[in-house]
This record gives C-alpha cells, sequence and structure tokens, in this order.
C-alpha cells in the first residue's frame, strides 16, 4: 500500500525496544528532502526549468538502497532465520542490507560476494559496517541472468544449502515495489506539478518503481529519463545499458528514453553538486548530467507545465562520495582542485606529537632522577674545562659556525639543506643510574616505575651547550632558530631536514636494543625543536615495530635551568625539591 505521509512522528524522535525498527521505517519519517538547484547548477533555469534534488542520501544508511534492502529482508520467509544472507553487491546494496539486518534482528551473517577488481578502500567500508566479503574473479560487472555469473551460482547456493538466503536485487520485484510504495508517493505530494524524472540505472529497481507510480498515479505524460553509462567507463552503481536490459523489472512501460554518460563527467557534476551542499556521490551525478545532456537534446516543447508554465524536473541522489575519493582524484585533472599551500611540508615531519611527551620541569628532573628527594649537586655541567660530556665529531666541525637557520635556509625545497659531511660519534655518556623512571599516563604526570637510565640529547647549538647543560648529555648541534618557527613553514622544513640529518649521521635514529628499556630526554633552546625530536624518534622506532620512549623539555633549556636555579642549585646544602 502507498505511504500517505501524515507523519505519526512529527518530531522524529525514535524510542523505546522497536526505536531502530521505527527509525529505518520510512512510514515512521517525514518525506526525504527535495531540493531545488540554484541556477548556478541549472543552466536552464531562464528558459523556466526547474530542477529538483531528491535526496535518498538523507533515508537512515544514506543511500538509496536502504528502501529495497529493507523491503527485501521483510519480504523474504527466510532471511530472517537463515545463517548467511549473501549478496552480488560490493556497494550500497549489501552495506544496508548488513545494517539493517543487525538493526531488525541482530543479524550479523550479511556477506557480500564482490569483484576483485574492487578497491581496497571499498572493501574497507563493507568491513567497517560489519558485512563479510567474498571475492570472484573474472568479469566485474556480470549479467544476472548469466548461468555461469555470480548471480546464478548464489541462487543455486541459497537453493542447495538451507542456511544460504539470497535476496537477489536483480531479479527480486521487492527492490522496485519499495520505491513505488514510499519514493514515489513522497514526490507526488512534494512536486504534483512534476515534469521529468531523471535516475541511473543499476538493478533499474529506483527508476521503475518510481516511475511506474508517478505516470499511475500523478500523470501519464510525465517523461522517465534513465542514465546509463558508457560501455566500457563505468561510474560505480550505475551499468550500461546491455547490461541492464535483460531485467525482468517492468522497465519496458516505464523509462521512455536513455542517456549514457561517461564517468568523468559523473564524477565532476558530483564534485559540483557537493561544492553547493547537495553532497552526493558520482551516481547522483551522473542522473544531473544526463538530464542536462537529455534537456539539451530534447528541449522544452511538449513536456507537461505548472500553472506557472514552468518544466519540473526532478533527478535522484542516490549516493554520497567519501568512499570515492581516490577515483574523483584518478578521473579529474589536478586543476579541478584547490590547491595545497606550503606543500613542502607533506615530505617533512610526518610522525605525530603527543602533549604527554612534552614534560615540565619538575616532571623533566623526576624523570632524570626517580624518587630521590635529592638532586645529584653534579646535575648541571657548568665549567668547560672539567666537563667530559659529549659532542659529536660531525657537530664540531660543520655545525659549529653556522647561522641561525631562517639566515641558512631560505627556500621550501628538497635540497634546501646542506649536508653533513663528516660521520658523527656513536658514543653516548648517560645519566646516573637512579631507582626508577617513568613512562607516561594518561594524565600529563610522570608515575616511577623501575628501569635503568635515561639518555640525554641536547641539540642547541655548541656555544650554548658548553654554558651549562645536564650531566652526561650528548650534544648534536643544530642550527639557531628564530622563536616558533612552527609559523614558518620554510623553518619547519629546513629544521626538519637538518634535524634528520644530524639524527641519522649521528645515529641516534638507529634503534638499539637498550632503547627498549632506556628513555631519552631531548633539551632544546626553546622547546620547540625538542618537540620536533621526540616525534622523530618515536616515529623511527615504530616505523621497524620497536617502541622508544622519548620526551623533551617544555619551553626548552632557559626554563628547564631557571627552574634548577631557583631551587638551590649551586648551594652548599642541599635539601631536595621544595
Amino acid at each position: 500500500m502507498a505511504a500517505t505521509y501524515t507523519t505519526p512522528n512529527p518530531l522524529n524522535v525514535f524510542s523505546g525496544p522497536d526505536s531502530l525498527s521505527h527509525y529505518f521505517d520510512p512510514e515512521q519519517n517525514p518525506p526525504l528532502p527535495l531540493v531545488e538547484l540554484p541556477a548556478a547548477l541549472n543552466p536552464f533555469r531562464k528558459d523556466g526549468v526547474r530542477i529538483y534534488a531528491k535526496m535518498l542520501t538523507a533515508l537512515p544508511a544514506q543511500n538509496v538502497k536502504s528502501l529495497p534492502a529493507l523491503e527485501m529482508l521483510k519480504t523474504s520467509p527466510k532471511a530472517r532465520t537463515a545463517k548467511r544472507i549473501v549478496e552480488a553487491s560490493s556497494g550500497s546494496t549489501v552495506l544496508s542490507m548488513g545494517v539493517i539486518g543487525r538493526a531488525l534482528w541482530g543479524h550479523e551473517g550479511v556477506e557480500a560476494w564482490v569483484t576483485n577488481k574492487k578497491t581496497r578502500e571499498s572493501l574497507r567500508v563493507l568491513r567497517f559496517f560489519g558485512v563479510g566479503i567474498s571475492l570472484y574473479g573474472g568479469l566485474a560487472q556480470q549479467e544476472p541472468s548469466d548461468p555461469r555469473g555470480i548471480m546464478a551460482r548464489l541462487r543455486r547456493k541459497a537453493r542447495e544449502e538451507e542456511e544460504v538466503c539470497y535476496l537477489g536485487q536483480y531479479d527480486n520485484d521487492a527492490n522496485w515495489q519499495s520505491h513505488y510504495n514510499h519514493t514515489a508517493p513522497q514526490l507526488a505530494l512534494q512536486l504534483p506539478s512534476l515534469s521529468v524524472l531523471c535516475s541511473t540505472i543499476g538493478t533499474g529497481g529506483c527508476i521503475t518503481g518510481t516511475g511506474r507510480y508517478l505516470k499511475s498515479h500523478l500523470s501519464a505524460d510525465i517523461k522517465v529519463v534513465g542514465v546509463c553509462n558508457v560501455f566500457g567507463d563505468p561510474t560505480p552503481g550505475p551499468r550500461h545499458f546491455p547490461g541492464f536490459e535483460s531485467s525482468p523489472f517492468p522497465w519496458r512501460e516505464t523509462i521512455d528514453e536513455f542517456v549514457s554518460v561517461k564517468s568523468e563527467d559523473a564524477f565532476r557534476m558530483s564534485m559540483r553538486l557537493s561544492r553547493y551542499g547537495i553532497i552526493c556521490g558520482p551516481s547522483s551525478g551522473e542522473a544531473l548530467h544526463g538530464l542536462l545532456e537529455w534537456l539539451r537534446g530534447n528541449g522544452t516543447e511538449g513536456l507537461k507545465r505548472d500553472g506557472n508554465g514552468e518544466v519540473n524536473c526532478v533527478f535522484l541522489c542516490a549516493d554520497l562520495p567519501y568512499q570515492y575519493m581516490e577515483l574523483y582524484y584518478q578521473k579529474l585533472g589536478e586543476e579541478e582542485f584547490p590547491g595545497i599551500r606550503n606543500q613542502c611540508l607533506l615530505e617533512v615531519d610526518q610522525d605525530p606529537y603527543d602533549e604527554r611527551w612534552f614534560l615540565t620541569p619538575d616532571q623533566t628532573v623526576e624523570l632524570l632522577v626517580g624518587e630521590s628527594e635529592r638532586y645529584d649537586r653534579e646535575m648541571l655541567c657548568m665549567v668547560p674545562s672539567s666537563c667530559a660530556c659529549t659532542t659529536t665529531r660531525a657537530s664540531r666541525t660543520s655545525r659549529q659556525h653556522q647561522q641561525p637557520i631562517e639566515g641558512v635556509f631560505g627556500d621550501c625545497t628538497p635540497g634546501a639543506v646542506s649536508d653533513i659531511s663528516e660521520s658523527a660519534s656513536t658514543i653516548f655518556s648517560t645519566a646516573s643510574p637512579s631507582s626508577s623512571v617513568y613512562s607516561v599516563a594518561t594524565t600529563t604526570s610522570i608515575e616511577s616505575q623501575h628501569s635503568s637510565m635515561v639518555k640525554v640529547i641536547d641539540v642547541r647549538p655548541r656555544a650554548e651547550f658548553v654554558k651549562s647543560h645536564l650531566k652526561n648529555a650528548v650534544n648534536i648541534p643544530l642550527s639557531a632558530t628564530k622563536q616558533d618557527f612552527y609559523g614558518d613553514p620554510q623553518a619547519v622544513y629546513a629544521r626538519w631536514k637538518e634535524m634528520n640529518t644530524a639524527f641519522k649521521e649521528a645515529g641516534v635514529l638507529d634503534h638499539r636494543e637498550e632503547d627498549d628499556e632506556r628513555r631519552t630526554l631531548v633539551v632544546c633552546l626553546d622547546g620547540d625543536s625538542g618537540k620536533m625530536a621526540a616525534s622523530m624518534l618515536r616515529g623511527a622506532s615504530k616505523k621497524i615495530g620497536k617502541k622508544r620512549e622519548v620526551f623533551c623539555a617544555d619551553g626548552g633549556w632557559g626554563v628547564l635551568e631557571g627552574w634548577l636555579r631557583r631551587r638551590g642549585y649551586g648551594d652548599d646544602v642541599w635539601d631536595g625539591v621544595d
């Protein structure tokens, strides 16, 4: 029975034990939006043509196949009890079956039979929604009536195996009847003066059911235009006409004319619609492009007009664009997308940052000395002549007299950073063993846990390092940076390149066995380079399946040293931390 849409749920609230069942029931929902396109998307508006998008993407499962999936599941005597529900589908139909079957009955056995030519992205979408996948080889879009095709094999499987239910979207009358019962009555109420209906053709259920109802209940003069793929140039969802022609649905007395659309045009039109807020996928773009082509070729003479003398057209928005992003960039030229500024940053600094790694002075000291209540009076080295801390050989040569980074690296291109010619020593001094070290918890505090020692890497310029530094620190001096260098993409690029080169030559990017147990602390001038270093070192270990605990002194050496001095460093008597 056709829907009347005297909505029993005007506030759109679904509650109680049957909440999901009601949510997916179109009778319990207001009509889906019907949105007129602006003149920017309708080149025929000046000619008295109005074009509306019927947003079937606003259904609960966000695609046109929600309705036939619901109808096929509810009308199948076997679907509810079968262990496995199988369908030859790589997209919206089987996804909707999986979601709705679980929502209605808790069914966990929906399985998609999918061409092995399908993109990994599409397969991940199905698996995300809990749909099982079985791949088949050969031709991707097969004839539903082919006795050796995938649909025929699934029909046989369902006949031979009691636990298997095959709903068969290509020849199940519940497919087109779902649109006859729901999509079309909505349109008849929303736009009684409708002149042209346009839809892409996949199984043919949507255009057949909707067009059949409108012709019989609204006006026999309504033109129904079917849009197909160009043979050999597939757009996801629709089929080419030869692949549809054998459909058993009553389409011959429903569809008046056919148009074929190239996939490039379908993707481009989908993108244009989405950029104006009619967010939809390539099948929807193909429908609108086909409608515009049909209007160009046929004009509006003889079409049904409303009281204002205007022609009202509707195309069906059937899908969303998100799972096809890779294809958009394959089908369309790079010039059709906005450019990316500071693109050089895609080459560097790609490992994640985490604020839990950025330690305050008290957390830094706790990392170094553990639970001891007293400082080691030699924690700071301040007398260059007696200091035994390490500086890498490379840093003593090529880095000692470098200018600030923004003066040396002026552009944001590969090769902007000079090479370090001399290899570096990889011998490190370590802080004195403490009774415990720390891993970061889910808060910003450091929790004490038993371990061995801490490796300290100081990346300040040599001249700053020799003034004062943490005991047993290793100096891998980098060029000075301007304040807040993260605000300058060129400086970020240059700093990362310089740091990566220096760390490689010093051997610190190589994960060593002791790194599994020993923490690393990075000290820099203002904290920013330390954050980058912590990210780089952790990322290098993660890439080889290892874990290294690396932290940095937030705010840099000035903040840490000031904190230590204010707590009495250099006094003759040490009473520990205030």
